[in-house]
């Protein structure tokens, strides 16, 4: 009787550490594209309209990132009218997205105070070494 119950109490715990290694594996999992793009074109506008633009700049590709340098991003590539963004639709193919973003946007028009405006734009975004990059030419 006691080694019938050391058998079930073992397949017991044989279960829950299985169970509990699925539920790990589950976690781990890379999210699809289309919502990891999403994050990171969400992550890379609050950077910009916070004004850091170390951040800004990790989510650019990597040859642009090789070719301007962070003292010239900051200067050349920070200035935006916007003050708002949501990344509203993702589509992918296999290495390369395409995110659309609302943006609120004060327009500089001289003379004339029109308030915020809404615009969208869409940014392509490219699987590099297994991480989604903003694309931008240097």
């Amino acid at each position: 009787m006691t080694s019938n119950l050391m058998i079930q109490s073992a397949k017991a715990l044989f279960a829950m550490g299985a169970a509990a290694s699925l539920v790990a594996c589950a976690s781990f999992q890379p999210d699809p594209p289309e919502q990891a793009v999403a994050k990171r074109a969400q992550g890379y506008w609050d950077a910009r309209l916070k004004g850091d633009a170390e951040k800004t700049r990790s989510y650019m590709n990597e040859a642009f990132r090789m070719a301007v340098d962070d003292k010239r991003f900051a200067k050349n590539y920070m200035a935006t009218f916007a003050v708002g963004a949501e990344v509203k639709k993702v589509t992918c193919e296999p290495e390369k997205c395409e995110a659309g973003v609302n943006l609120k946007v004060n327009p500089p028009i001289p003379g004339r105070k029109m308030g915020t405006i809404d615009m969208y734009s869409t940014q392509t975004w490219l699987l590099e070494d297994g991480r989604w990059n903003l694309y931008q030419a240097p």
